[in-house]
């Protein structure tokens, strides 16, 4: 009989441990506030909110035979905002838009990249974390 209850007592443990430590790991995860905007063959999407798994997706699917394809994220919190062209099949047009919101005063930085990079890049800035000096950019400014 005490074999019995050190048994339960042990298995209670362990199930209060896993509950903890799942506890611990939902308050670790940080909330993201960031949208997309992509304009495809099947049509356009606008301020819509995305997570990196759907953000790659997005990418994967992302026609680089039609002409007007764009995707951009902006991250709400951090007000960044990447958008990209897809080329080719493994060439992409990226530019990180510089004082985005209603004071843009037209520059970004603009760069040419193949997908790995750009991958690498677009998951740090979904992580928040130092993601510029991934690839080569050269400043531009756009007139609007």
């Amino acid at each position: 009989m005490i074999h019995s209850s050190i048994s339960e007592i042990i298995v209670q443990q362990e199930i209060v441990y896993d509950e903890l430590a799942r506890h611990n790991q939902i308050q670790n995860v940080k909330y993201q506030n960031i949208k997309y905007f992509m304009n495809t063959i099947n049509g356009y999407v606008n301020n819509t909110p995305i997570d990196f798994l759907k953000a790659m997706d997005e990418m994967q699917n992302l026609d680089h035979n039609f002409d007007d394809n764009f995707i951009g994220f902006v991250n709400e919190r951090t007000q960044e905002c990447l958008q990209f062209i897809h080329k080719t099949k493994d060439d992409w047009y990226a530019e990180v838009v510089i004082g985005y919101g209603k004071k843009w005063e037209g520059y970004c930085w603009c760069a040419d990249s193949k997908t790995q990079k750009i991958t690498d890049m677009i998951r740090l800035f979904f992580e928040e974390v130092p993601w510029f000096g991934m690839i080569q950019w050269k400043m531009r400014r756009f007139k609007h």
